[in-house]
């Protein structure tokens, strides 16, 4: 039958399956760290609401002892699932140790048993009894010692949980500053409501927690279906980003973005603050290693080179996850070294290793390698091939008559006016001395020919300036030896072949060009 009591009681019961719902539909939800302290908070405030509404439906001291020991079954464990949801969503459930939340555990475990008990030793209830001074019946009671130990453990529990939610809330950015706010609003509500209770300004001296707890229900609605509670987890800052010279990007278990240190600003300008929430893809489109990395995970690292100001950077490239409770993965972090150096170092050993530092052409060894790659390409694809050998005439007179610092120059110019000649699929090296050899892939010999007239014309055709004023006359020499197919021969063959053709154009009186006939015939 209802009594004038039936309001709050309708109200209790709503928030009771209100905050079931919750519990319910966060368990499909359960894969994130949070999911169950949030199940368990909810259920408890489930068993607080609807059994403190039955015990304000009861009319007998009996019916109302029996949902007070419901009740506290909710009661008992908010302490223990506020303090570690609190924890676990700030991923500070390290600085929870397991002493400290086996007590907690220890000290909900007696206050339920002692609730339970108090008729046989008057711990937690010294008298319970029925008061009918309003308009409907109430529980009445004088505290035991327990009592006031339990109100002190969960006071500080509820303070200790709603600091830590404010502390993150300093830190966070957005979007999940809105859904740690709406944490830290919830957590407001069943405090007032308690603070109201414990001075007597609750009508009729109603016990308001549950009621507060009924109206935080909505804000944890909100940031369930809106923002994405259990979804977007903010990071401790300070354990990630304090200190850090690299970027970091940090993503959440569905590749979006829920956080950025400002060196990672400083590499991405395109990332800001309403980047957060979005998934990677958006902000990293440009770099698909990035992404390969990410989304297979098959390689340890990666490396990108971006343009910062006309200045190309390299960063080495990580992925690290972010572990929590149990070592379950929280979000993954992507790290951005600054390689530049070690890059920049690496191409220029590699450079000294395969160039002629004086005339930039490949080195001997290198061009020996390479040529030894061409001959298997053209093998395989059947192509025609062919060399040019190139000697500088009368280099030694030049460098007699103008000294070893002309005859550099004269290396150099002759290597420029080569290359300008060449494709960019040609190997050009420095064979030894004032020789230069070139390999033309796809080029049958009477092509080689053409081009060997050209680059001779190309040396020939401007005077070489010295010390401003002086000028000397720079000429060469060049053999050619191609196939217009590849069958047994070797890359010294050729180089063989064109060296006789060189020597041959020395012999016809120099600056002129001689191609072989034959590639295999006796060496000259």
């Amino acid at each position: 039958m209802w009594t004038t009591s039936h309001p709050y009681t309708v109200i209790l019961i709503i928030g009771s399956f209100v905050t079931l719902s919750l519990a319910v539909y966060t368990w499909t939800r359960r894969r994130s760290t949070t999911a169950i302290p949030f199940i368990g908070l909810m259920l408890a405030c489930a068993f607080y609401a609807f059994g403190y509404a039955l015990e304000l439906s009861s009319r007998t001291l009996a019916g109302m002892l029996l949902w007070t020991k419901v009740e506290y079954v909710g009661i008992a464990c908010i302490p223990v699932f506020w303090l570690l949801l609190a924890t676990r969503y700030t991923s500070l459930e390290r600085r929870l140790s397991k002493s400290v939340l086996m007590v907690m555990i220890g000290i909900s475990s007696l206050t339920l048993i002692f609730n339970w008990t108090s008729a046989y030793h008057h711990l937690y209830y010294n008298w319970l009894g029925i008061s009918t001074a309003g308009p409907f019946p109430l529980l009445s009671s004088i505290k035991g010692p327990w009592y006031w130990v339990h109100q002190v453990y969960t006071n500080i529990a509820l303070v200790a949980g709603t600091i830590i939610l404010i502390g993150a809330l300093a830190r966070s950015a957005a979007p999940y500053r809105r859904q740690t706010s709406l944490m830290v609003a919830g957590a407001m509500f069943p405090w007032i409501a308690y603070v109201i209770y414990l001075f007597g300004g609750s009508p009729y001296g109603i016990d308001l927690t549950p009621f507060g707890m009924v109206l935080a229900a909505p804000l944890f609605v909100l940031g369930l279906f809106r923002f994405g509670l259990l979804d977007l987890i903010p990071v401790a800052r300070e354990a990630i980003f304090a200190g850090m010279s690299d970027g970091v990007i940090v993503v959440d278990g569905l590749d979006r973005i829920i956080d950025f240190n400002p060196a990672a600003k400083h590499i991405f300008p395109a990332l800001d603050r309403n980047m957060t929430g979005r998934h990677v893809a958006e902000a990293l489109s440009k770099y698909p290693s990035i992404l390969d990395l990410l989304f297979a995970g098959d390689a340890p690292a990666a490396e990108i080179a971006i343009d910062d100001d006309q200045v190309r950077k390299y960063f080495r490239v990580r992925l690290s996850p972010i572990l929590g409770y149990r070592k379950k993965t929280l979000c993954r972090a992507l790290l951005f070294n600054d390689a530049t150096e070690e890059v920049l170092l690496r191409e220029k050993l590699r450079a000294q290793a395969t160039t002629d530092d004086l005339t930039n052409a490949y080195n001997r060894r290198h061009f020996f390698e390479q040529g030894k790659r061409e001959i298997s390409r053209a093998k395989r694809s059947g192509h025609a091939l062919s060399v040019i050998i190139a000697d500088l005439d009368h280099f030694k007179d030049i460098n007699d008559a103008w000294g070893h610092e002309a005859g550099d120059q004269a290396l150099q110019e002759a290597s420029r006016r080569f290359k300008e000649q060449l494709r960019s699929a040609d190997l050009f090296g420095r064979h030894g001395g004032e020789e230069f050899a070139i390999l033309l892939p796809e080029t049958p010999p009477d092509q080689a020919c053409l081009v060997a007239e050209r680059l001779k014309n190309a040396i020939d055709s401007t005077p070489i300036i010295q010390n401003g004023a002086s000028e000397f006359k720079l000429t060469a020499s060049l053999g050619v030896a191609g196939v217009d197919r590849i069958a047994e021969e070797t890359i010294e063959d050729l180089i063989r072949a064109a060296d006789r053709a060189m020597y041959q154009a020395k012999s016809a009186g120099r600056n002129c060009v001689r191609c072989s006939p034959s590639v295999t015939s006796a060496p000259f």
